[in-house]
Order: C-alpha cells, then structure tokens, then sequence
C-alpha cells in the first residue's frame, strides 16, 4: 500500500535520506522510529508529496503520488507543526477540507466533534498546540483517508484525548480497512497499536518488523553461575549488552536466543530465565548497537 524504492533526499545540501526503502502493508499499522534527525518527518513529507527525492520513488496504492492529484485526496496527513491559516476560524478550515477533499463525510465529522469539542468559531491562531493537533486529526479523519500518515499525532495532548485518538486509528483500519503509519518518540504507544515498525538512523533504514517478530527475537535473559560469566559467552556475537549486579548477570540478546541458551545450559547456571522487553528497551538496545548512546552523568 505504502512503498519507497531506494529514496535519497538533500536538504541544503545535506544527505537526510540514504537509499530508503519501506515496505507497509494494507489495512496495518506500521510505526516509524528513530533518534532526533534520523530522518523521519523529511521521509514523512516524501510519502505525501512535500518533497521529491533527488533519486527513487514512493508509490501509494501502487501510484507515483507526486503531481497525483487523485492519490493525494484519499492521503490524510496529520503534520508535527499543523500549518492552518491563522486568521481562519476553526470552520472555516472545515469547510476548506469539506470543499477540498471528494471523500468527505459529514455523518463522521458530526460523530467527531462530538469528542473533541472544539469552538468552530475560535480563530485557528489563539489554539493550543494540542487543540491544532486535535482539528487537524478531525478533519483528517472526516475525509474517509484511504492512508493516514502521522507525525507525532498525540504530542500536546492530554492523556484522555490521546487515548481516544490511539482508540480511533485502531477502529479506522479495522472499519475502513486504512493503511496507517504514524510516527512518534512514544514507543509505549506504538507498541499497543502497531503490526510493524521500521527503524531509522541517520537516514538509513535499519530493519523492519513485525513487533511480534522482534518482541520474539530480541530477548532479556537473566543469569548467575557460580563464578564469573564465562568467556565465551561474554563473547558471543549474538549479544547486544551484558549488564552485572553482582553474580547475577542480565544479557540481551539478538537472534539465535534458543542457541544461546543451550551455550549457557552447559556452564551450569544456578539461574536462568528469559524476560520479556518492551519496545522501548529494544530500541534502546538497537541503537546502543549503532553507536547512538547515553552517557551516566551526575547533575
């Protein structure tokens, strides 16, 4: 549904996109992380027509989307900073996105406000970052989007609206049968919701998955022996990071997890258990393998 072949992108003559390609599924969620300037919101603005790539392509619904008018009107995208006419009032925006766009739908617009009460009569520049973000999820919304891109669709909000708005993407691909990728720093969020993710650094496309996949894949095991971890072990290729306290020793691993296992079952461990990790924790580890790292520091 969502395709880019091997996209390269300069900004002021710098490299932000090196030789990207995504693939996201019909009627899925697919989240799309990454470190401050990874890339994400120029690759967002590639998917959408913003800009054009100096090499590759993206293909919506199996079409070239740039100069594609008729693609671009089932294309909703919610935008990190919403860019309304600030002397618009708030229905005034509505009826441009109810004029402008063939598939608007009035029944679910009326349905909409009902949860985000907005004042139609406000002007667009006295909102709130949250009450832009929440207009432009409204309207987006409302005009029936076969893909519903986001980028960082719930900063600003209070808990209760983001819940309902993660609770609306949800029922949008399951209703509607919608393509959604959305972009955020919050991985709790996008672990709740997402199919894939697809991770980005210094704008290169690290992998893509299926977050059961990688939840499977990428593994805590906890461990103690009676004297001090094995060399071999320490060593194995399959390690992302060891971690101490005391004699009791926490590895994550990446890939071959039942083999590792079986490597420390012959050391003869007086504990061994493997422990789930939430997305975040993968991440971190996954980017701690780039070379993109906190240090401890003491304030």
């Amino acid at each position: 549904m969502i395709r880019t072949q091997n996209i390269d992108k300069y900004l002021g003559g710098t490299k932000i996109l090196d030789n990207v390609s995504i693939n996201v599924e019909g009627g899925s969620i697919y989240g799309l992380i990454g470190p401050n300037g990874a890339g994400k919101t120029t690759l967002i603005k590639c998917l959408v027509g913003i800009y054009e790539p100096e090499r590759g392509n993206t293909l919506i619904c199996g079409e070239d989307i740039l100069k594609n008018t008729s693609i671009k009107g089932r294309i909703g995208y919610v935008s990190d900073f919403q860019y309304f006419y600030p002397n618009f009032k708030i229905k005034d925006m509505v009826e441009f996105y109810r004029n402008t766009y063939p598939m608007w739908n009035e029944e679910r617009f009326k349905n909409l406000k009902k949860v985000f009460k907005l004042d139609e009569n406000k002007k667009i520049k006295y909102l709130s970052k949250g009450m832009k973000t929440q207009l432009s999820i409204l309207v987006n919304l409302s005009i029936m989007p076969k893909v519903l891109i986001l980028d960082e669709p719930t900063s600003g909000l209070d808990p209760v609206v983001r819940r309902q708005v993660l609770n609306f993407l949800v029922e949008e691909v399951s209703l509607n049968d919608t393509t959604v990728l959305i972009s955020t720093h919050n991985l709790g969020e996008l672990e709740q919701i997402c199919d894939h993710i697809g991770i980005i650094h210094e704008g290169r496309v690290l992998m893509e998955e299926s977050i059961d996949e990688l939840k499977t894949r990428v593994r805590k095991i906890q461990v103690a022996f009676k004297e001090d971890i094995p060399e071999e072990i320490k060593t194995n290729k399959d390690i992302l990071r060891i971690e101490s306290v005391g004699k009791v020793y926490q590895i994550v691993a990446n890939d071959n997890i039942d083999d590792l296992i079986e490597e420390i079952k012959k050391h003869n461990p007086i504990l061994l258990e493997t422990i789930d990790m939430s997305l975040e924790e993968i991440f971190i580890y996954k980017m701690g393998g780039e070379g993109y790292v906190f240090e401890d520091i003491a304030l």
